[in-house]
């Protein structure tokens, strides 16, 4: 069996899914930043492209986990104690710290944007419901208790 250093083999990955990580965050401030603008056409490219960086992280996981698989047991414990392993586990922590603050802050957001919608939706149909009650009805015309026939 091939000697596999888990160790060499894993840190282009976690390099990989640093940089990712990193590009999800600053993708998370535009939206941030675009949401308080409220420019909807920027928002759904920033989110269609955090999509992408989620899909690009989930396969860096999926060929980590083929690469770890491989690996002996021994090779593995032996090889985590390195620290650069643990350096870039730690610094994607941060990142998904910093990005979870900001996606709970965006959910507020989002939140209160809603219920603005939905309170003027709500206005506009009362407004309208009081608009067709003057609407007129019908082609005859009124009849007045005062006119001699």
């Amino acid at each position: 069996m091939k000697d596999i250093d888990t160790g060499k083999d894993i840190c282009p990955f976690l390099k990989k899914k640093s940089d990712l990580f990193g590009r999800y965050l600053s993708i998370t401030k535009q939206i941030k930043e675009t949401f308080k603008d409220i420019e909807a056409a920027d928002l759904l490219g920033l989110v269609s492209e955090r999509q992408d960086c989620i899909n690009k992280i989930e396969k860096v996981d999926s060929s980590m986990d083929k690469v770890i698989k491989a690996s002996p047991k021994e090779s593995r414990d032996l090889n985590e104690s390195k620290g650069l392993v643990p350096d870039y586990l730690s610094k994607i922590n941060g990142i998904m710290e910093s990005v979870d603050l900001m996606d709970k802050e965006l959910v507020v957001m989002v939140k209160d944007e809603s219920e603005t919608i939905k309170a003027e939706l709500l206005n506009m149909r009362n407004v309208r419901h009081a608009a067709r009650g003057y609407k007129k009805t019908g082609d005859f015309s009124p009849r007045f208790l005062d006119t001699v026939r």
